[in-house]
């Protein structure tokens, strides 16, 4: 009876032996295609009971880890992905501005340019040789209208001046009426 005991409690060694290392493969098996390591799907890949991992502490804590390295590789290539994509955002975002910063920069001279086309046709109809007369009608007064913007840059130019040296005028008095304290 003795020698049938021993021989059944050698049976069932080499059996939780067995299933132990089935479900330490199926743990790398689960590990190495990502997908989430739960002690359901780890009983179904090994081919044992739920109950048999939960009655093994060191196999469930070696299942633990193994999922919690799953989880923080992840959430590693999760953040990186999202820094990357962060990252090729802000490339989009200012190449669309330099893009919209071109096109509203050539539409302007489209603008400029079809006006003076249009005048020059409406020129045209009216003395016969629109072309040398526009350009000598309005010469004189873009050059005109350039010189008194010249003289406006120049004016606001000695203001901005005269302002800084007031402020800083106005700021010695208050430090020295600060400094003199209360009366």
């Amino acid at each position: 009876m003795a020698e049938n005991h021993h021989a059944l409690a050698a049976s069932r060694r080499l059996d939780s032996t067995t299933k132990a290392a089935r479900v330490r493969a199926a743990i790398k098996t689960i590990a190495a295609t990502g997908a989430p390591l739960n002690i359901a799907a780890l009983a179904r890949t090994a081919k044992v009971s739920r109950r048999f991992i939960y009655d093994h502490p060191e196999l469930r804590a070696e299942a633990e880890q193994q999922g919690a390295r799953v989880a923080e590789r992840d959430g590693a290539a999760l953040t990186a992905d999202a820094r990357v994509t962060a990252a090729s955002l802000r490339a989009d975002l200012a190449n669309a501005d330099a893009a919209n910063r071109r096109l509203q920069t050539e539409l302007a001279s489209l603008r400029r340019r079809l006006g003076r086309l249009l005048g020059q046709d409406v020129l045209a109809e009216i003395t016969g040789d629109g072309h040398a007369q526009l350009d000598a009608l309005v010469a004189p007064r873009v050059q005109q209208l350039e010189h008194q913007l010249f003289e406006a840059r120049e004016e606001l130019a000695h203001r901005i001046e005269e302002l800084d040296a007031t402020r800083q005028i106005n700021r010695e008095l208050l430090e020295r009426l600060n400094r003199r304290g209360p009366s």
